[in-house]
């Protein structure tokens, strides 16, 4: 058995037989290995927190890591599975103004506008199971595409909510700097604990390319770019809530 493809640039192809006189064909064989990798998260659909506030349009980042089974094929095709376990956290914000009481310095009591920064931080844990199908259309770069079932194992949810207005200006002329009663600090949390109404079953699909770069004669490095599209959504408070990722994966295997 021979594996080509010592660099990017070499053509690499599946093992073939080496008997002169038979003809040849592709040997079929397993390959087992380990990923890992980070990734992008963007926000899809709204978030709706105990207060009954929403949040969109937020971002974060994500971690990856995981196993991974492929199966050659006698045709182009090649077949695995990944499974893995990913972290995923995303922060939404968004201002707004309310009409608060304050005291002025001579005593009065006015209500004035003042500014609020609104934020959710959500941290979710998934176990993922992801079957896909494989292609080399070119020398030793590979596109592959499957279906993910994931579980969310633990979710939680932050809300904060943090004044941002330093000194108001009240109606007869007097300035003074903005607090909140009965709070120490500018900041106070509103809701903390898991997502509500979690559906932690959730689908997905997802794709990719990367290129498969030889090490040695039965392990392979692959480097790969993924886009993760989700199916369901996270939680029924909210309107179709969900997580959408860009993933960088580095991946090696190795061949039983």
């Amino acid at each position: 058995m021979l594996l080509l493809a010592a660099t990017v640039g070499t053509a690499q192809v599946n093992v073939l037989d080496s008997d002169p006189i038979a003809a040849r064909k592709r040997l079929v064989y397993s390959q087992l290995g380990g990923f890992a990798g980070l990734g992008g998260v963007m926000q899809g659909g709204t978030i709706t927190t105990d207060c009954q506030c929403d949040f969109n349009g937020g971002g974060g980042t994500q971690f990856v890591v995981g196993g991974v089974f492929e199966r050659l094929t006698r045709s182009q095709l090649i077949w695995g599975v990944a499974v893995g376990y990913d972290r995923r956290g995303l922060t939404g914000q968004f201002t707004e103004i309310e009409g608060v009481v304050q005291k002025s310095p001579s005593g009065r009591q006015f209500t004035v506008p003042m500014t609020f920064l609104n934020e959710a931080d959500l941290a979710l844990d998934v176990i993922t199971v992801m079957p896909y199908l494989k292609l080399k259309p070119f020398g030793p770069i590979f596109v592959r595409a499957g279906a993910s079932v994931g579980y969310v194992m633990s979710s939680s949810l932050v809300h904060r909510k943090t004044l941002t207005t330093t000194d108001v200006v009240f109606p007869n002329g007097e300035v003074a700097s903005a607090e909140l009663v009965g709070v120490d600090g500018q900041s106070v949390i509103l809701q903390d604990g898991p997502v509500a109404e979690l559906q932690p079953l959730q689908l997905g699909l997802f794709g990719g390319v990367g290129v498969d770069i030889s090490l040695s004669k039965k392990v392979t490095m692959s480097p790969m770019l993924q886009y993760f599209q989700p199916l369901t959504s996270i939680s029924a408070q909210g309107t179709g809530f969900s997580v959408r990722s860009f993933q960088f994966l580095l991946e090696l295997r190795h061949i039983l």
